[in-house]
């Protein structure tokens, strides 16, 4: 989990981080303090921690960034069947509740589509995630590669909100959407894409660099 000195915290928390606090003052003034009252003010501090914003440095790169912050579950090659039925190299990674749920653009690119399911939810770091409520966004490159990413809502996550839409123009870094409380994102890039990640490793949205071209170092 990467430490951020420099946040602010998601218009989609404010929300639930009023409701929280009320729920923490209310609670102190019954409970006074007491077990109840720590643990609502714990309860408070998490949601605002998982509600920040960080800033980045993004890199100055030609390759494949990573969408979200957590910890990668698999890499692989597979069919992608929902837009361009041809095999894909597949990053899988976790988001843990500790970590940031703001997902980030892997690549400066063009939203050709959206598709949303809904589903189950099921452990977003278990096989049967795959039919968890989830979002599909087809990305398209300035080369014309084709780029997709799936957002997946998780056990306790229950909504995902995304900030762009077909036809929106993209920036490497830029944010496009959060997954509220634990979730998953996958990345299927082109199969001539090289990685050195694997199951395991830690990545940060925005930082890290997932894919390069088999021609770069």
């Amino acid at each position: 989990m990467k430490i951020d000195y420099k946040w602010t915290v998601s218009d989609q928390g404010y929300k639930p981080i009023f409701i929280s606090f009320l729920i923490c003052w209310l609670g102190t003034a019954f409970f006074g303090i007491s077990i109840i009252s720590i643990l609502l003010l714990v309860t408070f501090v998490l949601i605002v921690h998982f509600f920040r914003d960080p800033e980045r440095i993004i890199p100055n790169t030609s390759g494949i960034i990573s969408p979200a912050d957590g910890k990668i579950i698999s890499v692989d090659l597979v069919e992608e069947k929902e837009f361009t039925n041809v095999e894909m190299r597949r990053i899988c990674i976790f988001l843990s509740l500790l970590d940031c749920h703001i997902a980030r653009s892997p690549i400066s690119s063009e939203v050709k589509e959206t598709i949303y399911y809904p589903g189950k939810f099921k452990f977003a770091n278990s096989p049967e995630c795959i039919e968890n409520e989830r979002l599909y966004l087809h990305l398209k490159t300035q080369d014309n590669s084709n780029i997709i990413l799936i957002l997946f809502a998780g056990y306790i996550a229950r909504r995902i909100v995304p900030f762009v839409s077909k036809g929106s123009l993209l920036e490497i870094g830029e944010r496009i959407g959060i997954i509220k409380f634990g979730s998953r994102i996958d990345i299927y890039v082109p199969s001539s894409y090289v990685t050195n990640f694997k199951a395991g490793d830690e990545v940060v949205a925005g930082e890290s660099i997932l894919f390069t071209k088999p021609n770069e170092k």
